[in-house]
């Protein structure tokens, strides 16, 4: 069977999500053509920079698909041909483009444009796929589409390996008190505000990691805004024989999102054992349960609060074993292969 796999944008965000995934899948016999933007290591890409404008998208990759001849295509992009009229499959792993859309965005034009470009998509694809529940009835409710064919699939956590290094993060970077870690990106449901306004009252340390945040000029004029430059630090993307001492001699990382769906950001966490103080929102607590600390989000005082609870009663033990063995890749797949049926 002939599959074709559309990651043109997610690849940029969940590469190792992915890597994992379209192994495993190709390891069940199947052909993929595998189409992306990014370059994924040891995995064969049909890559065009041209398939990802909407223009090009449309004419471009659309001849494309229809010349490989695929006997179903799975897509992870929330824009598609609108006149591809074969098998697809639409995975939509959030809403926070619908729901939290950046400045662009959010004006008319695009955001209409948008929208109904991705609710003609999910009319036209065969079975949609979403992580959680909640992104389940929102696609039921804010976009109208019957609830019949969407399903639910949870995601796996994938494994790190943990290499052998000895380095001492505090020294390496200065700091002078204990650090968290953040490591989930730039969007505006991230919550950085309050996230600032929140370090610049507790005295702690913060560690950002990945190019994307470290990158981004918004949230550096915020750390100016909040007089936090001796207190944050970009770490970029930090060697693979040094990330997991990141994680190791921290207290923890924190993850203030206003809205989430399945948690990929968390994975260093879960396989490195770190604690973990998260939002209180459903899609967090129904994979963590009382394993990690909870705050609302919206409040200021609850997240300043529960940095400080982390700096006085720190555990050095944390077990997410069970976590990791119900959250597998073959799970994922296996239950991905039976309801789409291929």
């Amino acid at each position: 069977m002939k599959i074709g796999i559309d990651i043109r944008n997610f690849s940029n965000l969940q590469e190792n999500f992915l890597h994992n995934f379209l192994i495993y899948l190709g390891s069940k016999d199947f052909t993929l053509n595998i189409y992306s933007n990014n370059e994924i290591e040891w995995i064969k890409i049909i890559k065009s920079k041209n398939f990802n404008s909407f223009f090009w998208e449309q004419i471009l990759f659309l001849s494309k698909l229809i010349q490989d001849k695929n006997d179903i295509v799975i897509t992870f992009n929330d824009t598609f041909p609108i006149f591809y009229n074969k098998k697809f499959i639409q995975i939509i792993t959030s809403l926070e483009k619908l729901l939290y859309p950046n400045i662009n965005n959010s004006k008319s034009f695009r955001k209409h444009s948008y929208q109904n470009i991705l609710k003609s998509n999910l009319k036209q694809a065969q079975k949609i796929i979403c992580f959680d529940e909640k992104t389940k009835k929102d696609i039921n409710e804010k976009l109208n589409i019957d609830e019949v064919k969407i399903e639910i699939i949870s995601p796996f956590f994938y494994e790190i390996k943990k290499p052998t290094s000895i380095i001492d993060i505090k020294s390496k970077h200065s700091l002078n008190w204990e650090y968290l870690l953040y490591n989930s990106w730039v969007w505006i449901n991230k919550n950085l505000k309050r996230l600032f306004e929140s370090i610049s009252k507790t005295n702690i340390n913060m560690i950002f990691l990945g190019n994307n945040i470290s990158n981004d000029l918004e949230t550096r004029e915020m750390i100016i805004q909040y007089w936090l430059k001796d207190k944050i630090i970009f770490a970029w993307e930090p060697d693979e024989k040094e990330i997991w001492l990141y994680y190791k001699q921290s207290l923890g990382i924190i993850f203030p999102l206003l809205y989430s769906s399945f948690p990929f950001s968390l994975n260093d966490a879960v396989n490195f054992n770190a604690q973990i103080i998260a939002s209180d929102i459903d899609e967090i607590r129904n994979i963590f349960w009382n394993k990690i600390n909870y705050f609302s989000p919206i409040s200021t005082i609850e997240i300043i609060k529960s940095i400080e609870n982390l700096i006085k009663s720190w555990k050095k033990e944390i077990n997410y074993n069970n976590i990791i063995q119900k959250y597998t890749i073959e799970n994922f797949t296996n239950n991905f292969i039976n309801l789409c049926q291929i």
